[in-house]
């Protein structure tokens, strides 16, 4: 006779085994895109000193940072011609001061962005000011935390005319400055390259396109027939909505591996690191419910679930329950063990291919899975009530697109 007290631990198998099976296409798309993902050209004899290029640095509350952008960027091989025009965007703190420092400097303009018109968020209009000031046929925009290698421009232009395209970025060397960053980062790093990986954006025949904020390099003509960070003026995050329009256009975009490149920084801390987690999945929210419900829904299922069904299992193996067959508990054990083991494996190799940091990170990959997941969930929940609430760089952005 059929025992209907199974029923539950047969239903939570079937979960589990559907998230095996999505860990195990994580990680080898992963694997796939660590092998065959294009690196950057190394700029050989060609002169590129008749090419302008103005490399363009929004900056909001950067006193910590921006000075070793800069001297990192003033660092560039000879033979290339360009300019640096960072627009401080209203900070509170001491970037301008910081700026001071550079004020005797010819290849370098700071300005001041002014008001922020209305329906511009983020990083958009300091962007703009910065392109509306610019000399170059060709932009570099850029963040003021990121730090460049002494031959980033050069490789990058030498790649762009190289390979005849219109806009060229970069995937960065991440940066993880804290304890909770480094178990964090990774966990969201496999979906990030995962989904956005250079394959999938490089591929013609995959719709999707997307830019990394901290490095991309456009010709100014292409630039300003997307319509320019003025048609993205109200998006969170600009430079994936930016490079879907690029893509969308048919302009030749391609995206290549940086971490020789450059190292930026995603999250500095735990409060930026929540506030990011909140600006990927809000504006989805806001832009269509049901997949962002989807989504945090799914990944719960593949963040959470199986460590909670692995300790669940594991306590009714330890402490059995009289009259209930143990088989079941025995079969969802291994099955949720072996799920939650292919978690760690894709973690690891995460980061023993990405090279942050030590891969004995990976031992933090249930505290990881855990913030991602319940930041989703909160970000969601919130949005019920609060409009999307995004907190960043001291600004509040309600929003509810």
């Amino acid at each position: 006779m059929f025992d209907l007290e199974v029923v539950p631990n047969f239903l939570l198998s079937i979960i589990v085994a559907g998230s095996f099976g999505i860990w195990i296409h994580l990680f080898f798309t992963l694997k796939k895109s660590f092998q065959f993902s294009p690196g950057i050209l190394k700029s050989n004899e060609r002169n590129l000193k008749k090419n302008l290029v103005s490399v363009i640095i929004p900056a909001r509350n950067e006193e910590k940072y921006i000075k070793n952008c800069i001297l990192s960027l003033l660092n560039q091989h000879l033979g290339i011609n360009y300019e640096i025009i960072i627009v401080d965007d209203n900070s509170s703190d001491n970037t301008l001061e910081v700026l001071k420092f550079f004020k005797n400097n010819d290849k370098i303009r700071v300005m001041e962005a002014g008001n922020k018109p209305e329906d511009w968020i983020g990083k958009n209009w300091p962007c703009y000011v910065g392109y509306k000031n610019s000399r170059g046929e060709y932009l570099l925009f850029t963040d003021a935390d990121t730090i460049h290698s002494n031959h980033s421009i050069g490789d990058s232009l030498f790649t762009l005319l190289e390979e005849k395209l219109d806009v060229l970025t970069a995937v960065p060397n991440l940066i993880h400055p804290t304890f909770i960053v480094k178990m964090v980062l990774p966990i969201l790093s496999i979906f990030m390259f995962s989904r956005y990986s250079p394959i999938r954006v490089n591929d013609p025949k995959v719709k999707l396109g997307y830019l990394f904020g901290s490095f991309f390099i456009i010709s100014k003509d292409i630039y300003e027939k997307i319509g320019t960070h003025e048609s993205v003026k109200s998006e969170i995050v600009e430079d994936g909505a930016l490079g879907q329009k690029i893509k969308e256009c048919g302009y030749r975009l391609k995206m290549f591996r940086g971490e020789d490149l450059l190292s930026a920084y995603w999250a500095r801390d735990f409060h930026t690191l929540w506030n990011s987690l909140k600006r990927l999945i809000i504006p989805i929210y806001f832009t269509n419910k049901k997949n962002s419900l989807l989504m945090t829904i799914g990944i719960f299922a593949l963040m959470v679930i199986p460590f909670l069904i692995l300790i669940y299992s594991l306590f009714d193996l330890l402490y059995p329950k009289k009259g209930i067959d143990d088989i079941s508990f025995v079969f969802l054990f291994i099955i949720s063990m072996i799920t939650v083991s292919s978690i760690y494996l894709t973690n690891y190799y995460q980061l023993r291919k990405a090279k942050t940091h030590n891969v004995m990170y990976c031992l933090g990959t249930p505290i990881g899975c855990f913030i991602v997941s319940i930041s989703f969930i909160w970000s969601v929940f919130s949005s019920f009530e609060k409009k999307g609430i995004i907190k960043w760089r001291d600004r509040v952005y309600h929003y509810s697109k």
